[in-house]
């Protein structure tokens, strides 16, 4: 569990490219998560081009962190994966999650490989949407969820403790207390 105390966003890489085994190790845990009736919609592009990385940064405010990253994954989702039978203008469908629990599990491979990396949200930005679809070529069915800019970090980050007692409740909204026992 250390990974997930020692995770931070970070936006400044070093220059040093990032070992092929690593992406793939960060690609394997994004595979591992969780999906909702198995569907597995989450398809991922790696952007390891200088131009195309140089792109990326100019799609958001946010997303100038993608010029210095040696790696930006982008998560997306496969609409026609995450489709049921009663599935109409994808309501019933579960991909934002699937895609999220993806997002955070390669964020803390991420640390597991000695890299540092940043969650850039992108649906449902429809702006973002449709500039990275139309400069890559995306079909109507694949939509970026999420774009994850990573390198070996430019600078050491703090452990930040961010467990707050306040928000915590028992049994119901507004409780106070401990867990019960059985």
């Amino acid at each position: 569990m250390s990974a997930i105390f020692e995770r931070r966003s970070v936006r400044n890489f070093l220059p040093d490219p990032v070992e092929p085994e690593k992406i793939e190790r960060i690609l394997r845990a994004g595979f591992q998560a969780p999906s909702a009736h198995n569907r597995q919609p989450r398809e991922y592009i790696v952007h390891t081009i200088k131009e195309d990385k140089i792109a990326i940064s100019t799609m958001s405010p946010y997303s100038k962190i993608a010029r210095s990253a040696a790696v930006v994954i982008s998560v997306c989702a496969d609409l026609k994966a995450s489709e049921t039978e009663n599935t109409e203008n994808h309501e019933d469908s579960w991909w934002q999650q699937d895609c999220a629990a993806s997002i955070e599990n390669m964020l803390l491979q991420i640390v597991e490989e000695g890299l540092a990396g940043c969650w850039l949200g992108w649906y449902p930005d429809s702006d973002r949407v449709r500039r990275y679809t139309g400069y890559f070529g995306l079909p109507g069915h694949i939509v970026p969820v999420g774009l994850i800019p990573l390198g070996y970090p430019a600078v050491k980050t703090d452990k930040v403790d961010r467990y707050n007692p306040d928000k915590v409740y028992y049994e119901k909204y507004g409780a106070r207390g401990n867990v019960r026992p059985l």
